[in-house]
Parts: C-alpha cells; structure tokens; sequence
C-alpha cells in the first residue's frame, strides 16, 4: 500500500512529466517565419520509436504516410533527440545537395558518428571533403572498373554459386548462423534450416570489397571474423545511444574497436614493409593507394576504410536481394533477361571472347534498368544528415541548428511521379521509354545521392548487381521457397532470409 509520501511524491513527479510535456509540445509548433509544419512528440525521444518501426519496404511506412497526409511533403519531427527537416520534396532535396557544403554541415545521429567515426567521408566538409573524395575516385577509375573490379565480380559469383546444389535450399541456417550474427538476429522466429539468399549475395557484395580494399580472399581465414563483426557495426549505426550492455549501440561500438585493431595491425605492417626498401611487393589495393598517397593519420585511414567498406557493400547486397525477390514474381522479366544475356553470350563466342567484359555490361540495357529498380527500392533514410549552418529558405524556413533529412524513398515511391510506383516495372527505366514515368529529372531519382556527396561507387554498385543476375539467371531456375517481404528495419532485410530453392539449368 502506498505511503502518503510516496502518493505526494507520484502526484508531483506526474504534475512535472506533464508540464514538462505541455513546455515541449509548445516549442514544437511552428514559430513565425514560414518553419515546416510538424509534431515534436514526446520529451526526449521525440517520434524516433515511431520512426523506427519496422515497415514494408514497398511503401514509405506509417511515420511517413501519416506525417505526409497530415504537413505534406516537407515536415519537422523531433529524431534522435534533435529538430529535424524531413523532405520528400525532390526539389528542396536538390537545393539540399547543391548547397550542401555552403548552407549545412554534417548532423548525422550519435550513434552514426560514434560507430563510424568522425574522420569518415560523411562527417568531412571543404577542402577535407574533397581530397578524400577526390582519393576515392582516382582509386576507383574506369580502369581499375573495367578489369580488376569486373574480374574480381566474376569470380566471387562463381565462386558463391558453386556450393549450390540441385533442388536445395542454399545455405544452410547453421552455416550462416557461424559468419553472420544479424542473420541470426532477424530470423528468431524462423527456427527451421531454412536458407538465405540474402546471405549468399551478401558474401558476394562483402568478398568483393574486402578483396578490394584490404587484398583478403573470401578462402582466408580472417573473412568470417571481419563478417562478422561488420555484421554487428552495421546494426550498431541507427540504434538508440545506450552505452548499455547488449544494446545495439555497446555491441556497434565494440565491432568498431574490433574491425579498428585488425586495420590498424594491417596499416603498420604495411608502412613499416613501404620503409624497408627490400620489403614485400606492395598490395595493389584501396588500403595500399591511401597509404601511399596521403598523409593520413591511423585514425583517419581506419575511420574512411569503416566507411568505406559500409558504403559500398551496404545497399548494394540490399539491392540485389530485392531484384531477386522481384524477379520471383515476374517471369517475363526473367525471359528478358535470359534473352539479353543470350544475345551476349552469342555475340562473345562470334568474336572469340569468353569472359564479361565492361562493354558487354554497358550493352544490357534490360539488366541495367533492373538494377535501377534494385536501387531504386532500396533508398529510405539515406541522406545526408546534415545540419543548417545558417537559415535558409527555400520555401520554408530551415533554422539554424536543425538537422535536414533528405527521404528518397518517399520520393521513389511518390505516385505523382511515378505511375504505380509500387508496381515491379523496369521497363520504366529503358532510355527512351515514358512507360510508368510521369516526369524524370535528376532530382526525383536520387538513389546514389548527389551533389559534393554524390556516392564515388555508385558504377561499382550497379556492374555488382548486373554481374550478379548474369550468373544467377544464365545458370539457375530459382522459387522462393516461403512467404517473405522485404522489411525496413531501418534497413531493408528480410526475416527469413529470402530463403529459396534453386535448380541449376543446362546450357
């Protein structure tokens, strides 16, 4: 039974939560000067746990439905603790890009900035920003594109699909259970030995970049511990900041020490081999490029290596999962595919050739509007998290200090855009076609971002997932062997994996 005390102590603690509350949802409401409309929510956490509810990732979710129905395109919300601009409006998202680094700053949540490193390409402005992008694209060069990265694409492929066996679910729970934690996470629910194609292409988009940036072959060892513990820094990116324990946040932050100490070892290593004249050849890698052509501290180099290896393998895996669970629907995209990879492979032996080359991938243009529909699906949140340096108007007053969220897939999924955006169509995308298109402009199609922060590795993305459907539908019949969806949790995933049953084909 209470005490009177702890009544006068309940009655007084309640009295001050709601006039706490009253004060905060005062200072929400728009004040003069043309500032979005909006709700800040609850004290603190704000709309976040409304945010972060998980959702269909063919729709834009509730939080977005309903804040758009409510304020329109362009809204404020109270996320992650901070005032934050959420536009679905391509418009203000370009004015965004195109004064990025004049009007804003980078304002990306704690939990980002904590895991991924405040030396990373995302937190950089200025003359800083554009010596680390300009280092990323001089790596990444047509050349290097066209043959070790292409070269590289083929063999992972055929080195993934090799261990796919007629009429079986690939890759079994238990195996994936070893390398890949979220996997785990996400299928709690799904106790059988199901399969996961999400986890195959994941090996293939995470043994490309390892190869690539750090020189380690997926037969190595060391690759399912970096999987591993990739898989738990990821997660850690968008979760609330609870140095607690167990959250996401403590076990984000304890990969990063982890993946840190590996890419420290191996950047000393490297330096002290560039010192000794009779050392071993150097590695022909992104790690090695940086090392020789910079002047990066430890921190720096292993904070844009974090990044780097999440940026491009990230959304890119995503992407071919959902061209997949796509493709399972649509059998007349698959025979189109199947048709232009024909004619490809006609054209090959006509001329002697044997291996895919770059101008075989740029000559698919089928499958290049597949992977757009890839990409296009896969963007929700990704922006640009950045802060108002000064106010700027653009229609609306964004003060200074609040954060700007760029939502591209409210916009890919707009429906005054596109025709049916829901609908799977990638004929929509083919050069010359107004199929399911109601106007297009660069500002309404923005998987890869844009402006000064425009994606480096966006070619790489889309040769990955062109690379990946060659093989898959050329050799394999496939069937998704139990109701899925694709979820956004806040990244797109799927809860059983997308397991599927594959039948290899007879050429």
């Amino acid at each position: 039974m209470f005490t009177m005390e702890a009544l006068l102590v309940l009655i007084a603690a309640s009295i001050i939560f709601l006039l706490v509350f009253q004060a905060s949802r005062r200072n929400s409401k728009p004040k003069p000067g043309n500032i979005p409309p909006g709700d800040m929510g609850w004290p603190i956490v704000g709309e976040t746990l409304m945010f972060m509810k998980p959702s269909l990732s063919t729709t834009v979710g509730d939080f977005m439905e309903q804040h758009m129905a409510r304020f329109g395109k362009i809204f404020v919300s109270n996320l992650f603790g901070r005032p934050i601009v959420v536009s679905a409006e391509p418009e203000l998202n370009r004015f965004m890009f195109k004064n990025d680094t004049k009007m804003f700053e980078p304002g990306w949540p704690k939990s980002f900035s904590d895991i991924a490193g405040k030396s990373s390409i995302s937190f950089l402005v200025g003359d800083a920003l554009k010596h680390m992008r300009s280092n990323i694209v001089e790596f990444l060069s047509t050349e290097r594109i066209r043959n070790l990265f292409l070269q590289d694409m083929e063999y992972m492929a055929s080195f993934v699909m090799s261990s796919w066996k007629d009429d079986t679910l690939i890759s079994s729970l238990d195996e994936a259970t070893k390398v890949n934690n979220h996997v785990t996470q996400v299928r709690y629910r799904h106790e059988k030995a199901s399969n996961s194609l999400c986890f195959e292409n994941f090996q293939f988009s995470f043994y490309i970049m390892v190869k690539n940036i750090l020189s380690i072959e997926p037969e190595d060892p060391l690759i399912e511990r970096l999987l591993k513990e990739y898989n738990t820094f990821t997660r850690g990116l968008v979760s609330f900041p609870l140095k607690i324990p167990g959250t996401r946040y403590w076990k984000g932050l304890k990969s990063r020490r982890i993946l840190l100490e590996i890419l420290y070892q191996e950047t000393e290593e490297r330096r002290i081999a560039c010192d000794d004249k009779g050392g071993s050849k150097k590695k022909d890698d992104f790690l090695g490029w940086v090392i020789r052509n910079t002047d990066y501290s430890l921190e720096k180099i292993g904070d844009m290596m974090l990044h780097t290896l999440f940026a491009a393998h990230d959304t890119s895996s995503r992407a071919i999962c959902l061209m997949i669970y796509f493709l399972d629907n649509c059998p007349k995209a698959i025979a189109e595919l199947k048709e232009e990879f024909a004619g490809v492979i006609t054209s090959k032996q006509q001329s002697g050739g044997s291996k895919l080359t770059y101008e075989d991938y740029k000559s698919m243009n089928f499958t290049q509007s597949v992977s757009s529909l890839g990409s296009h699906s896969t963007c929700r949140f990704q922006s640009s998290g950045v802060k108002a340096r000064r106010c700027c108007c653009l229609g609306f007053l964004i003060p200074k200090g609040y954060h700007f969220v760029a939502h591209f897939s409210a916009v890919h999924l707009d429906p005054e855009l596109f025709e049916d955006p829901q609908r799977f169509d990638p004929w929509r995308w083919l050069i010359g076609s107004s199929c399911g298109l109601k106007k297009r402009s660069s500002s309404e199609f923005m998987p890869f971002g844009g402006g000064a922060r425009y994606c480096p590795g966006a070619e790489i993305a889309r040769l990955e997932m062109a690379v990946f459907l060659h093989h898959l539908v050329r050799n394999y019949d496939w069937a998704v062997a139990e109701p899925d969806c694709p979820m956004t949790v806040p990244f797109v995933d799927f809860y059983k994996g997308l397991p599927i049953r594959v039948r290899r084909l007879t050429n």
